[in-house]
């Protein structure tokens, strides 16, 4: 057995009419990826949009305002509701997207470099982005999109782009962000 077979894992002809080896890598520690190329100031925008939505409006966030709210709507005999649940539910797409920011900002050594996307991570910008941009229209709501937000809207464009594709790529999960 090879050092490259002990690294990499079982080895075969090569696939798809491509001459040499083709390895066979454990999916428990790799995944198919989206490689995309990005800027630091981009992945550091979303970072204060990120930071400007802190945990949300006071009512969205804290369980007894929360059921407060639907005591008023629907009085005492008003549907029996987990507040709980609900914030976690509510406060999912912004814990989403900090954790796959936070992993990117980690990696990011140079002021342009390449970040990893799994399937599903543009969905889940999208729908934080889609929450921040319905706030900052709601007059009842203080939040406001900071001035960089057209840095991190330029980023969602680009993994737009790069996820619309076939091209993938196989990485360790180590240098991935949770799912």
């Amino acid at each position: 057995m090879g050092i490259l077979e002990l690294m990499l894992g079982s080895s075969g002809p090569g696939e798809q009419g491509i001459e040499g080896k083709s390895y066979t890598l454990p999916k428990e520690t790799h995944d198919f990826v989206y490689p995309i190329a990005v800027r630091r100031e981009e992945v550091e925008a979303f970072g204060e949009l990120l930071e400007a939505a802190g945990d949300g409006s006071p009512a969205e966030t804290d369980p007894e305002e929360l059921q407060a709210v639907i005591d008023d709507v629907g009085g005492e005999e008003g549907p029996d509701i987990d507040t709980d649940a609900l914030v976690e539910r509510l406060q999912r797409p912004q814990n989403a997207a900090a954790s796959v920011i936070g992993t990117w900002s980690e990696t990011l050594e140079r002021d342009i470099g390449v970040v990893y996307a799994r399937r599903g991570t543009l969905e889940v910008l999208i729908e934080f982005v889609k929450r921040c941009k319905d706030r900052d229209e709601d007059e009842s709501d203080s939040f406001e999109l900071p001035e960089s937000f057209p840095n991190a809207a330029a980023l969602l464009k680009r993994l737009e782009e790069g996820t619309d594709t076939q091209y993938r790529a196989v990485v360790h999960t180590d240098l991935l962000p949770d799912e």
